[in-house]
């Protein structure tokens, strides 16, 4: 999508959540509501959302940071889908979720593929990295793995399998089975690229 496609987005996006009840999207998406804005966790920093405008930002932005475009025109699509369904504890590849099958080869490419070329030679380092994002180590999944609520109802895993001296090294990025009643796979396959490249920005700061 071009710039001029996510403004465009992000306008019908707030124009129709400006017609609901803002207390109801925030019950329903997990958010705080305080009469002028809803905040909640976003990538483990505190995002906000003016009522009744919809503009998104950070509650402590940095000096002169600007909230990302294509951020805020995902967390507006999440307010509007929220029905109040939190985490299942069951995950999903991308190819499982309805539609993605037309996209994994894309996904792959852009998400799953940098993930592995980052963490699977480097034990240990995506579990440091991940916790730069809240991502508590999980179990079961994979030989490395860590588990990341990007949003107050939203889940996702990276995970690594090691090589060895016959197999190179793996990797997948997985969501919780809810994810689909949330986002569009276009959205999908968006928050699940922006958490592998927040985790390659962290690995270079504790690699």
């Amino acid at each position: 999508m071009r710039v001029d496609d996510y403004k465009n987005a992000m306008l019908l996006a707030a124009e129709d959540l400006s017609r609901r009840d803002a207390s109801l999207v925030a019950q329903l998406a997990g958010a705080e509501y305080d009469g002028q804005s809803l905040s909640f966790s976003f990538m483990n920093r505190k995002a906000t959302v003016s009522v009744p405008k919809f503009e998104v930002g950070w509650a402590e932005p940095v000096e002169g940071e600007e909230f990302s475009l294509t951020d805020a025109v995902m967390i507006l699509h999440y307010l509007q889908e929220a029905k109040g369904i939190g985490p299942t504890g069951e995950f999903l590849a991308y190819r499982q979720i309805p539609g993605g099958e037309f996209y994994t080869a894309a996904f792959r490419k852009r998400a799953e593929l940098p993930l592995i070329g980052v963490f699977g030679y480097k034990p240990g380092l995506l579990t440091k990295a991940a916790e730069a994002l809240a991502g508590r180590p999980l179990q079961g999944f994979g030989d490395e793995s860590s588990i990341f609520r990007v949003l107050p109802n939203l889940e996702i895993v990276a995970l690594i399998h090691a090589g060895d001296d016959e197999f190179p090294p793996d990797g997948q990025v997985l969501f919780d089975r809810s994810i689909s009643q949330a986002l569009s796979i276009e959205d999908i396959a968006w928050i699940g690229s922006a958490v592998v490249y927040r985790l390659m920005g962290a690995a270079k700061k504790v690699g």
